[in-house]
């Protein structure tokens, strides 16, 4: 049993090694640790000559660090499962009140969020509407277009 117990360990260092190098998103870390716990906890019930401190320090160190993982993945998750805060992807459709005049093809101010963005139109927009902005282009400008109350 004791050799079963070392081969688990083996392949626990195997598993954790492997996701160094294959896109496993954790699972070969996963199954490592499984495999390491499960591993030590064989080796150390069935050898006699280890203390007995196993079971009191190290298996509730075990589960700790289960509970730890576990939190932590479960708010990756929730963060990998959020709205995007940051970017241009965040300002799409927002509504933003002119703050120069927007010539039909021309450029013109708006503010959106409190922030002061260069925004051109295919609408002559004046100053003080809304506008709603539909398109970031690559020198970020905001395309936009009247805001209508009824959208």
């Amino acid at each position: 049993m004791a050799y079963f117990a070392d081969v688990l360990i083996f392949f626990a260092f195997i598993f954790v090694i492997t996701d160094f190098f294959a896109m496993s998103y954790g699972v070969f870390t996963t199954a490592g640790a499984v495999f390491f716990v499960v591993g030590t906890v064989i080796l150390f019930s069935v050898m006699h000559t280890v203390p007995s401190f196993f079971l009191r320090i190290v298996l509730p160190t075990y589960i700790t660090l289960t509970i730890f993982v576990s939190i932590f993945v479960y708010l990756g998750y929730k963060a990998y499962r959020s709205k995007v805060k940051i970017g241009g992807a965040t300002l799409l459709k927002e509504v933003g009140e002119v703050a120069k005049d927007i010539k039909a093809g021309g450029e013109g101010k708006i503010v959106v969020n409190g922030e002061l963005w260069t925004a051109f139109s295919d609408y002559e927009i004046a100053k003080g509407s809304k506008a709603i902005i539909i398109e970031i282009d690559k020198r970020l400008r905001l395309k936009v277009k009247p805001h209508d109350n009824r959208e």
